[in-house]
């Protein structure tokens, strides 16, 4: 657990500022907060018939947003975006939370389906970024609350609204925590399988051995997952790669398992952080010991906030729209075959 407090914080804080952000109350605070009943649209970050941020686009591009006439659905589970609270998980009822997670996952992440799908985003209890720094009982616990809003929400979805299309998983970061454990413990090996177009489970090391299901390894691909880490090339420490050996590596730009380093003249659009504009051959990629090593992007001051050697805020943006542009190129395929 201690690995992914690189993958989400160390560009933002110091190791002791961390520990200020264990909350003060003991876990069982967290099974006060409400429950979500997920028939009821405010416990939904994104769906295809409420106005809502995933439906954007950058506003200097030709992007547009097709969920009216998408064939197939997209289940996203966002990332943290409770920092610090005096609970081990966040209240659904904060209605600030819940705005930072709309206009920043929501809006810079989960739209980049609009394309190919109808966005279904829950809202859940996510566990507060302090988990990850360290492993607790009270750190499990978030976690496995956090997953079972999770689980709850993805049967409500697949019971009630799916009606038989095929649908696209993805997330980020806590997001992709939950949806590891998604697909093994629900989708895995079940009928929700046969209408499982491909996993974008970006943001968390992904072990193929622990895996029910399969890599991608081509473009086309469907029925399998994607995974990648993002990191400045040349920055590599030791630390990290040890931890990162056994984890799953797609490269965004050739949809390849492999360790070719793609130029970045094939990526076709990073996103900047005003969600306006998209800049071609920003960054190139390449796989290697677990991690997804880039270039410094050279786009100006597309990325002011970013600090050292870990791009895990950027995983989406830096490749949206080699992501968008392959979500539909896997959304055709599955429909040709099925």
């Amino acid at each position: 657990m201690k690995l992914i407090l690189f993958l989400l914080i160390n560009f933002l804080f110091s190791f002791q500022c961390l520990y200020l952000l264990k909350p003060s109350k003991d876990f069982n605070e967290s099974l006060e907060l409400i429950s979500p009943d997920y028939s009821k649209e405010t416990y939904w970050s994104a769906l295809p018939w409420r106005k809502n941020t995933a439906e954007e686009v950058p506003k200097e591009s030709d992007l547009k947003d097709n969920q009216e006439n998408a064939p197939v659905d997209v289940f996203f589970i966002h990332p943290t975006t409770y920092l610090r609270g005096k609970t081990w998980n966040g209240n659904l009822e904060d209605s600030s939370l819940n705005k930072r997670t709309d206009d920043g996952t929501i809006k810079h992440q989960a739209s980049v389906f609009n394309k190919c799908c109808k966005v279904y985003a829950p809202r859940y209890r996510q566990a507060v970024i302090h988990v990850f720094l360290k492993e607790t009982e009270d750190g499990e616990k978030a976690l496995n609350l956090a997953y079972e809003d999770v689980k709850k929400s993805f049967l409500h979805y697949m019971e009630n609204w799916n009606k038989g299309r095929p649908f696209i998983l993805a997330s980020h970061s806590q997001g992709t925590h939950h949806s590891i454990r998604l697909l093994n413990e629900v989708i895995a090996n079940t009928t929700y399988q046969k209408q499982f177009i491909a996993g974008y489970l970006i943001g968390m090391p992904y072990s193929e051995k622990d895996s029910k299901i399969k890599a991608c390894e081509s473009e086309k691909e469907t029925g399998c997952i994607i995974n990648w880490n993002t990191f400045l090339e040349n920055s590599r420490s030791s630390r990290l790669i040890e931890k990162y050996e056994s984890s799953l590596c797609i490269n965004p730009l050739s949809w390849e398992k492999n360790e070719l380093k793609v130029d970045k003249k094939f990526n076709s659009g990073s996103l900047n952080k005003n969600f306006d504009k998209l800049y071609k051959g920003a960054v190139s990629a390449k796989c290697d010991s677990g991690h997804l090593w880039i270039n410094k992007p050279e786009i100006g001051k597309m990325i002011t906030f970013q600090r050292g050697e870990n791009y895990h805020v950027m995983d989406y943006a830096l490749f949206y729209n080699n992501i968008r542009d392959n979500a539909v190129l896997r959304t055709n395929e599955f429909l040709k075959k099925n």
